[in-house]
């Protein structure tokens, strides 16, 4: 693919794909640094921080919906396969004061409904009582099985939107989950490569269409500690990281 006029990108993803103002300073995103690489790309980005896998799905969904022929390419930074998602009503005031009170959601455009989001099964819920009630008796009757089986059924399900719709795209994964072990990020993550009821998903999936830096599918994460550069909190990729991601995805799209 070859960029030489103006460019419409969707992107989607969590923290790793909008960090909120603040340790590391505004622009400390790849989505940032990608649309100061190369000034022919309009980006257009729904990605919040702690969300998931649902909520990025979704998100995608709707803003093509709501304006179709609006976009030309969309880029998924796919976010942990231990996040839940929940979308609620905020008609009731009083919910709304909840949301705020939590401050990790994504209300829609009609203001009748919103996305909380987890965080991750060792996420920002725990932290606060109203999330902590919504996703603790989830994840009590949740396992890695039932965990990835809703997050990779999400990555299935927007490539097969977007191929029915001949929207090209590209896909990633803020962190390295495709192989084994149960511990694979700070954020509760586990590898999928050991559940064998889920592999049908994983093969369903159009590799060819993912950017990792190399065979074994590392993501952000794994740059960030190749070049040792977090920010304070130590999970999340500091500047140069982004940076150095964004030069990569700016090569990839324009092959």
């Amino acid at each position: 693919m070859s960029i030489n006029i103006l460019m419409k990108i969707l992107v989607s993803g969590c923290s790793f794909t909008q960090w909120p103002d603040g340790p590391g300073g505004p622009n400390t995103c790849w989505p940032r640094y990608l649309g100061k690489i190369n000034p022919a790309l309009n980006i257009t980005s729904v990605a919040e921080a702690a969300a998931g896998n649902q909520y990025i799905c979704e998100s995608v969904i709707r803003m093509i919906l709501e304006n179709p022929d609006a976009y030309d390419h969309v880029i998924v930074m796919w976010s942990g396969v231990s996040r839940l998602d929940f979308l609620t009503s905020l008609e009731d005031k009083g919910w709304r004061g909840l949301f705020d009170s939590y401050g990790f959601y994504r209300k829609l455009t009609n203001d009748k409904l919103g996305w909380i989001f987890s965080g991750g099964q060792i996420g920002t819920w725990f932290r606060n009582a109203v999330a902590h009630k919504i996703f603790n008796e989830q994840y009590k009757v949740s396992s890695p099985l039932s965990l990835a089986s809703i997050n990779l059924t999400e990555m299935v399900k927007l490539q097969n939107f977007l191929e029915n719709k001949n929207i090209t795209f590209t896909f990633m994964s803020y962190v390295n989950y495709w192989g084994c072990g149960d511990y694979v990020s700070p954020n509760g993550d586990f590898g999928v490569a050991d559940i064998p009821e889920i592999q049908y998903l994983v093969r369903e999936l159009d590799f060819d269409k993912w950017f990792f830096t190399n065979d074994a599918k590392d993501g952000l994460y794994e740059l960030a500690k190749e070049l040792n550069d977090f920010m304070e909190d130590g999970f999340h990729p500091g500047a140069a990281t982004h940076q150095a991601w964004a030069e990569l995805v700016n090569r990839r799209i324009n092959n």
